[in-house]
């Protein structure tokens, strides 16, 4: 959720055998995987020779008999003992993601020996190549940028008449290495020349792979249509193939692979067949084939880009429907919704999915879990099959023999519903799976990226047994029979695992039965899917829950019974459905919502004649009654959570400019937990919003809030136990007693106790700071030129836009790269607000930079200008930190402005004013702190 962007990686293989060990999943691509390490620019170059061999994690046959592609979580493999025919055969998997490597061990051929991946397209433009006419000499050579190269002979042996095309392959525009050293020499700056003929075949590329300055040696590529050729060069090289078009007879060339390593694993999850050569180590649809659908774009973060989710999907269903093939979507990318205004990209794939009604599309609902309201786009969108995670036994501990395997678990990073309502289901999000040669090493990756292929697998082989079966199910049947049929998980609710985690033959027999399902559009205020109250009721006469329901596809109900899980709700026994859909207004008893807490009420919808049918729809309402900070501190001590259980904690933030300190530890020698942070509305806390705590972490888990970063409203605070251990822990959150606003020339102290405080204000020098203000045009990338100090030891790049605005993008890149194109450091921006941080390397102190930010619309046409504020900082070294410090007193309710006086700040990049800390220390009370800019002339 990218995502989703992101999304995942855990590959330390000594931590797969600690019982409860805690995978950590990445939000890039958002959705994505930890590269391995990256040169720096000033490295010398490493000659493949001297690279030490990339190894397994674990051995293929190892992970195979470990159980880490898990089928028993969905029961996929008592249903291949069943129905050995029923594997995804005759059905096509679309994969939209960072690309598919077609060579991989696992990836070639389906359980009928026909080929897996039977189309690799581009949509990203990662690997476009600028082609200009050249001319072959006489002499059989040709100049391709300045070059002159032989083997032109050859080449005109193939050519059919027309002009030849030159252009450059430049590593450098695949991203950083390993994935964009194309040769595995180390690194990602080499430059391979190029020609492109048409042939009595079509379009072919000749590329001088091994830079001896001759095409005689090479072999041409075609089209991947054509055949599915490849190409690879080096010694851990990445798969490339050729995409051509032709536009008014003048080739377009792109030269596609998968240099982010997700969507070749991702391919492995969903449909993989003897993965690693090791006979019977399957996917959970080995007889499906792949279309690989690169989407995003490595060398801007590992993004998607302007509406390349939307092209395609179109793809997809024109290749399917023309070949007659059943076809299954599913992405791992997405962004964080911000719940403010329409989303574009919910609508675009829902007039997608209602225009292919056979169509289903699994999307992946994010990593920003256990937070409430964290589920992001398009996975929020009506008619998605939207998937969470679950984490699985056999990573939480080791089978043993004779002993009983560990049950799945709720995977905390697994983004929760709230707002949006869904998740639909949970599917397994670790696994061992495919991954090119260049991120051996990497095969075990974890996160909802990994959730939504398992689904879509599960998809596959419904529909592959319909299809023998001869009976025709729809995508609102397919996903009526895995909801219908799953399994709750207990402990938790619908907000978390939606319906629950999947059981294939139960769903099979489902469909087998004759139920049919339909899909509802659903809609609470002010337009959400769910309703949540984040919060608190807002007055004495919130008391109702408003839904409406409108009938989408599928068969329409005449009526609906309807059922609640709560006391403080009450809900009609039966209602009538019409063409005008289903209205809602459900009564809630305030006494019954008073202790702070969050109160989460489920409302399910079958049908009353049918009960073997299962839920139709579900209603979510979720109140949340904050535990007010501005009145007294929080402190929980011996706290008891159960294994893999989260403790919410609400807690309100009245007013700006305090800083607010939170500290977390095991109660006990043995006890730990993690613990997440997020900001009101729901976004991870921007300075790092993960922390653990007990023996595998430090002491305390703590986050610091400073002035400048607090946003009034309301935090939530989860507290999470092991997968295989209850623990108990302190918890302690305050406000400090002061609270800081910049001035131009310093600082204001305000006290809004009801005592006088009086301690000692510290002022010191830690860098500078800029903002830009930025217009974007639309589409393009736009880009600001700095200057990085030579005493830059840290930099931080702050981005954030109208949340208003956030909605018309599938992702937002922030890259920052040096004055020779390298890539300083990249991410995406998953909110309207986010923060990058990142080490200044040697060689980049003291010379130009740039970043750039690149927008990806879910939409192209008529796109609009977009506003963003940049805010750069470079910080010093915390040696060289320095400033005074002084006595202060302020009254209750009082003010005190103080005066920075004479600062000496570093040299200074034009454009950018130096940057303070400013701290407050009361004895007896918590620290106010906040970063300060002085106006400089």
């Amino acid at each position: 959720m990218r995502a989703a962007r992101t999304w995942v990686v855990w590959s330390l293989a000594g931590s797969l055998a600690c019982a409860g060990a805690r995978p950590r999943p990445d939000a890039a691509p958002r959705n994505a995987t930890a590269p391995a390490p990256t040169p720096t620019p000033t490295a010398p170059a490493v000659a493949a020779s001297d690279a030490l061999p990339l190894r397994p994690v674990l051995s293929p046959a190892a992970a195979y008999l470990a159980g880490m592609l898990s089928l028993t979580s969905a029961g996929v493999d008592r249903f291949a003992a069943l129905h050995p025919t029923y594997d995804g055969r005759g059905v096509v998997i679309g994969i939209l993601d960072t690309g598919v490597d077609p060579a991989v061990p696992g990836l070639i051929t389906t359980t009928t020996g026909a080929p897996k991946v039977i189309e690799v397209r581009d949509f990203s433009g990662e690997g476009r190549i600028a082609l200009t006419p050249v001319t072959p000499g006489s002499d059989g050579t040709v100049t391709v940028a300045g070059r002159v190269l032989g083997g032109a002979g050859r080449i005109a042996r193939m050519a059919v008449g027309g002009p030849w095309y030159g252009g450059v392959l430049r590593e450098l525009t695949f991203g950083r290495a390993p994935g964009a050293d194309l040769n595995g020499n180390g690194t990602n700056t080499d430059v391979f020349p190029l020609v492109v003929i048409r042939a009595s075949d079509g379009w072919v590329v000749f590329i001088d792979t091994n830079l001896n300055g001759s095409f005689e040696d090479e072999t041409p590529l075609h089209d991947y249509r054509e055949g599915r050729q490849t190409i690879a060069f080096g010694s851990q090289p990445v798969t490339l193939v050729a995409n051509f078009a032709e536009v008014g007879g003048v080739p377009t060339l792109d030269l596609v692979g998968d240099t982010g390593a997700h969507g070749t694993h991702v391919a492995g999850i969903a449909a993989g067949h003897n993965l690693y050569n090791v006979a019977g180590f399957d996917g959970v649809a080995p007889g499906a084939q792949i279309l690989g659908l690169k989407i995003a774009n490595n060398a801007r973060g590992g993004i998607s880009v302007n509406g390349s989710m939307a092209r395609a999907l179109q793809y997809a269903a024109q290749f399917a429907a023309a070949r007659g093939l059943p076809l299954v979507l599913t992405m791992s990318f997405g962004v964080g919704d911000e719940h403010a205004g329409p989303v574009v990209i919910d609508s675009v794939v829902d007039a997608f999915l209602r225009t292919h009604p056979d169509v289903v599309f699994a999307v992946s609902v994010g990593n920003d879990g256990p937070g409430l309201s964290t589920l992001g786009y398009p996975g929020s969108a009506d008619l998605v099959l939207g998937v969470g995670s679950l984490y699985p036994g056999a990573f939480a501990r080791p089978t043993v023999p004779g002993e009983k395997p560990v049950a799945d678990v709720m995977g905390d990073w697994s983004s929760r519903g709230g707002a949006i309502g869904k998740p639909d289901i949970v599917t397994p999000g670790a696994a061992y799976s495919t991954v090119p040669r260049w991120d051996t090493g990497h095969e075990i990756k974890v996160g909802t990226s990994m959730s939504a292929p398992y689904a879509a697998g599960l998809v596959a082989r419904l529909l592959s047994a319909m299809a023998q079966e001869q009976r025709h199910a729809t995508a609102a049947d397919l996903i009526a029979a895995l909801r219908a049929t799953a399994a709750p998980l207990p402990g938790w609710t619908s907000l978390d695992d939606g319906a629950g985690a999947p059981r294939l033959e139960a769903a099979y027999r489902w469909l087998v039965a004759g139920h049919q399902g339909a899909r509802f559009a659903i809609r609470a205020d002010p337009g959400w899917s769910g309703e949540f109250r984040r919060d608190g009721l807002r007055d004495a006469g919130d008391t109702v829950a408003r839904f409406q329901i409108a009938h989408v596809d599928g068969f329409r109900p005449a009526r609906v019974a309807l059922k609640d899980d709560v006391p403080w709700m009450a809900v009609p026994s039966v209602v009538s459905s019409d063409l005008r859909g289903i209205d809602l207004a459900l009564p809630m008893d305030p006494r019954r919502l008073a202790a702070p807490g969050v109160y989460v009420g489920t409302v399910t919808a079958a049908l009353p004649d049918d009960t073997l049918a299962g839920p139709l729809f579900l209603l979510r309402n979720t109140v949340v009654v904050p535990f007010d900070l501005g009145h007294a501190p929080l402190a929980d001590a011996r706290r008891r959570i159960g294994p893999s259980q989260v403790h919410r904690y609400f807690l309100l933030v009245p007013g700006a400019g305090a800083t607010l300190s939170i500290a977390v530890r095991g109660s006990g020698p043995a006890d730990e937990a993690t613990v997440h942070l997020y900001e009101p509305p729901g976004r991870p806390f921007r300075d790092g919003g993960e922390a653990e705590t007990g023996p595998a972490g430090s002491p305390w888990a703590a986050f610091r809030v400073r002035g400048e970063d607090l946003v009034p409203g309301v935090y939530e605070l989860d507290v999470t136990a092991p997968a295989l251990a209850a623990t108990s822990v302190d918890v302690h959150a305050e406000l400090s007693s002061a609270a800081l606003e910049a001035t131009p020339s310093g600082v204001e102290i305000s006290n809004a106790t009801a005592s006088s405080i009086s301690g000692t204000l510290t002022l010191r020098v830690i860098g500078a700071e800029r903002d830009v203000e930025v217009t974007g045009r639309g589409t393009p990338a736009e880009s600001i030129g700095i200057q990085v100090p030579a005493w830059a030891a840290r930099a931080e790049v702050d981005v954030e836009m109208p949340r208003a605005q956030w909605g018309r993008f599938t992702d937002f890149g922030v890259t920052v790269f040096d004055s020779s194109g390298q890539l300083l450091n990249d991410g995406p921006l998953n909110y309207a607000v986010g923060r990058q941080a990142f080490d200044v390397p040697v060689g980049a102190a003291g010379a130009p930079a740039m970043i750039e930010l690149f927008p990806a619309l879910a939409l192209t046409e008529h796109a609009q200008p977009w506003q963003a504020t940049v805010r750069i900082r470079f910080l010093l070294d915390s040696a060289g930190a320095t400033g005074p410090s002084r006595s202060i007193a302020v009254v209750a309710g009082g003010r005190s402005a103080v005066d920075a006086g004479t600062v000496a700040p570093p040299a200074l990049p034009e454009g950018f004013h130096p940057l303070l800390d400013a701290r407050v220390t009361v004895p007896g009370a918590s620290d106010a702190e906040r970063r300060v800019v002085l106006e400089t002339k």
